[in-house]
């Protein structure tokens, strides 16, 4: 009877401490998950959400003067989120609570109230964050700026098409942006066509660029090895979804290609070899064409890769539109001057 008594003891004495200890636990994690303070301006509040978002804290709760509006205290919100690298998206909740002058005020943040983005304050600085995530392929970093780049990242896709292997610009109504792999490729094959194209186009340079050869004899070494390694496939020329004929690894690795894959894989090489290339978009013969536009030397130049190939009689490599000018582009291309122009060439260097 005397040992059940102990027994029963025990077990009441446990139960207390456990009681206890799910309190202290209680007790502590409503301490690091809720920020509280006395702000006595709109700099304070902004500190106080700082140090918050700092945290990762979900409930932040502050004592401040009453007369501040909630539009007022989100605009603090909002900066502190920027000065953390993050975007304030606009869902939160709060609680008033006035007590004369001063009022208490709580925000409650849920996991998407904020996001990790990289903001870009100039149009330069957009150019470089494209190519830089074009060719490293991060499709996971969300852009931000108060004008928006998405045109600018858009047309980076376009001009280099040496790393669209099916790549998506998308953006949000939150302002944000950015690139996307498409659902047609997974990571692996991508990741493996990238390296595929990449490995052909430096041994291309390795093996045929010369340090004594000039400038045009380097560039028509590229333009006449693609065009005798590299098939042009018609059957392909209208495809829809994804299609290697479209990449660099479609021209270099299994030599089959349109125009898009002769574009792509002449800037890769051109790049390799120290040149600024680029993909101009336009049409020709009443249907969408592309082809490249080259710094040399202190001017620029056109080569259209796809057109000399389907022009060539015979085993001799044609030449009537590699190294041309726009005077005899105009004669049968069409493309927007603005978006395809010199000044383009110089943000190649993001990508050498």
């Amino acid at each position: 009877m005397k040992s059940e008594m102990m027994y029963q003891r025990r077990r009441r004495i446990g139960k207390i401490l456990s009681v206890l200890l799910i309190c202290v636990w209680m007790m502590y994690t409503y301490s690091v998950q809720t920020v509280s303070a006395s702000a006595w301006n709109l700099d304070e509040v902004c500190r106080v959400f700082e140090l918050a978002i700092e945290r990762n804290e979900k409930q932040v709760s502050f004592a401040t003067s009453s007369d501040y509006t909630f539009e007022q205290l989100t605009r603090q919100l909002s900066q502190a989120a920027e000065n953390q690298g993050m975007l304030y998206t606009g869902k939160c909740t709060y609680q008033k609570q006035v007590l004369g002058s001063q009022a208490e005020y709580t925000f409650y943040l849920s996991d998407d109230s904020l996001l990790k983005v990289k903001r870009l304050k100039n149009t330069a600085a957009a150019y470089k964050a494209a190519l830089k995530a074009l060719k490293n392929s991060d499709y996971t970093t969300r852009f931000y700026s108060d004008s928006s780049y998405y045109s600018v990242f858009y047309l980076m896709l376009q001009q280099h098409p040496e790393y669209n292997y099916n790549t998506l610009v998308w953006k949000n109504s939150n302002g944000t942006y950015g690139y996307r792999r498409s659902r047609e490729l997974t990571k692996s094959e991508q990741n493996a066509r990238m390296r595929a194209a990449d490995k052909k186009a430096e041994r291309f340079v390795k093996n045929r660029i010369k340090n004594n050869m000039t400038s045009l004899q380097k560039l028509q070494a590229i333009h006449d090895y693609l065009i005798r390694l590299c098939e042009y496939d018609y059957e392909n020329q209208e495809a829809k979804g994804y299609e290697d004929s479209f990449t660099a690894y479609g021209a270099l690795v299994r030599k089959k290609a349109v125009c898009q894959g002769y574009t792509a894989a002449f800037n890769l090489l051109a790049q390799k070899a120290g040149f600024s290339s680029i993909a101009v978009c336009g049409q020709a013969n009443g249907g969408s064409h592309t082809w490249n536009y080259i710094k040399v030397g202190s001017g620029s130049r056109y080569v259209d890769c796809t057109w000399d190939k389907t022009l060539q009689q015979g085993g001799a490599v044609c030449y009537d539109y590699f190294n041309v000018g726009s005077e005899v582009m105009r004669r049968s291309h069409i493309w927007d001057t603005k978006k395809f122009s010199a000044k383009y060439l110089k943000y190649c260097k993001y990508i050498k």
